[in-house]
């Protein structure tokens, strides 16, 4: 036995990494850091993913991508919605589970979850099957109208014990996903997202073109910031309503980052609250830290969050950070509001005092950027590989039992 032991803790593992798709949001680069960090520890990684989306091309050099394949399929999910792929991508993932050409799968966000569970179901493997919660159950699940994302509520909430680990990226996580599905707090282990790197710190001093930002307590008039995909989750309603509160006390203006379906209802508002000269909707940026870099204040407004990279980004740049007190892991990030300001969810007028009191504070960029380093990419990667290794060591235990 410990002979056994001795040989799971030295192994080089094969381990295979569940995504949807490889794109620039925020789940593919954490999971992107971490394929990269158990590569240079001599680990053999595949990344699988459902669909052929945009890769961040830069980020995937020297790392094996298995695209599941769907065959006829294919031409029925064509122009499928993101949810029913998913779904459809438990059978040639059992497939390939089956080929037992890894010795863990991690499933490396929410959506993945059930249709890595079902796979591993109907494949009859035995190989362990680690969730990486990224995002709260009951607040993008539960409280949502569509009847649809009910019922994929209650799914997860039976089916997500049926996995033989668990990752938290917060504790407000850990906590939200042992109330919503039953599974014992001290069983999900609680790992921060592998975010601040040495390259992080190069990426913010990267020059960038922008005619409102020169440097921060430079700009000629104080820039604000947000970042995200433009979509509910991020309730950049709720900064654009706070800015504009915030203009009755002095010129400021607003720069968000990022693509999405709201995009146009977020420009008809700016419009609307007469913020045209003042709102500026770049798009998507492939170094948003070299702008916060440069940026006065940096507000993250979301309804919930699973451990909000951009805050981090912030910190590692020195920016000062405002964030709604949303489900997730914003207050961890901020020490419950040492390292930056926290305001209530979806709470106007509590976002627009902020945005006033933060500009006034003289903030210790040091302190901030120390804070930062808090969340290194080695400790995340070093906590990973112990999980993997430590289920390993309890399958091998388990089985010869239940042959008995």
């Amino acid at each position: 036995m410990v002979s056994c032991m001795e040989n799971i803790k030295d192994m080089k593992l094969r381990i295979g990494i569940l995504l949807y798709g490889l794109t620039w949001g925020g789940a593919s680069r954490r999971v992107l850091t971490l394929a990269r960090g158990f590569t240079k520890k001599g680990h053999n990684v595949k990344i699988i993913i459902a669909e052929r989306g945009h890769y961040l091309d830069n980020d995937t050099n020297g790392l094996e991508i298995v695209e599941l394949r769907h065959g006829l399929l294919r031409y029925f999910l064509k122009n499928a919605s993101k949810k029913r792929k998913l779904d459809f991508s438990r059978y040639p993932l059992a497939g390939y589970l089956e080929k037992k050409e890894i010795d863990i799968l991690l499933s490396g966000g929410n959506n993945a979850h059930l249709a890595a569970i079902s796979a591993k179901l109907l494949s009859k493997t035995d190989i362990p099957l680690i969730l990486r919660f990224s995002n709260p159950l009951e607040a993008s699940l539960s409280k949502r109208q569509k009847l649809s994302r009910r019922i994929r509520y209650i799914k997860s909430c039976r089916y997500y014990p049926r996995a033989d680990g668990f990752i938290a990226v917060s504790k407000a996580i850990a906590a939200d996903i042992s109330k919503a599905a039953g599974i014992h707090l001290e069983e999900i282990k609680v790992i921060y997202n592998p975010m601040f790197t040495p390259e992080l710190v190069k990426r913010s001093q990267e020059q960038i073109e922008h005619p409102w930002l020169t440097a921060r307590g430079r700009n000629k008039v104080p820039v604000i910031m947000g970042a995200g995909r433009l979509v509910f989750q991020k309730n950049f309603d709720l900064l654009l309503n706070a800015f504009a509160r915030a203009l009755n006390n002095r010129e400021l203006r607003l720069i968000i980052l990022g693509e999405g379906k709201q995009r146009k209802h977020l420009e008809d508002l700016a419009a609307k609250l007469g913020l045209k000269d003042r709102v500026d909707f770049p798009g998507f940026v492939p170094n948003p830290v070299a702008y916060m870099a440069r940026a006065d204040l940096f507000c993250l407004s979301s309804r919930w969050e699973g451990l909000p990279g951009v805050l981090i980004e912030s910190l590692a740049a020195g920016c000062p950070v405002i964030s709604t007190d949303c489900p997730g892991g914003s207050a961890e990030i901020l020490d419950h509001g040492k390292f930056g300001l926290l305001t209530p969810a979806d709470d106007e007028r509590s976002m627009t005092q902020a945005i006033l009191k933060a500009l006034d504070t003289n903030w210790d960029s040091s302190a901030l950027k120390e804070r930062a380093r808090f969340f290194s990419a080695d400790k995340a990667i070093d906590g990973y590989l112990q999980v993997f290794k430590t289920t390993l060591k309890k399958k091998q235990y388990s089985l010869p039992r239940a042959e008995k």
